[in-house]
């Protein structure tokens, strides 16, 4: 059965070659599994990234009130 340990191992690898070799290894009754563990991944992913996004534009948008009343009072 294909494992998040076996995930982990293939998303490793970044050489396109060796990803479509290893792939090709997979059991055909497992890419079901694969393929679920890999839009699990890639939605949390997403999810994580919006969120930095989030993080980061609120402190750029802090910081510039900041200069900008800094400024202001000059």
């Amino acid at each position: 059965m294909f494992t998040y340990e076996d995930f982990k191992s293939l998303s490793g690898i970044t050489d396109r070659d060796e990803l479509m070799s290893a792939v090709a290894q997979i059991p055909e009754e497992d890419l079901r599994t694969a393929l679920f563990i890999t839009l699990l991944s890639w939605g949390k992913s997403i999810e994580i990234n919006d969120e930095l996004w989030k993080r980061e534009h609120e402190r750029a948008n802090k910081a510039e009130a900041i200069l900008n009343s800094q400024s202001s009072e000059k």
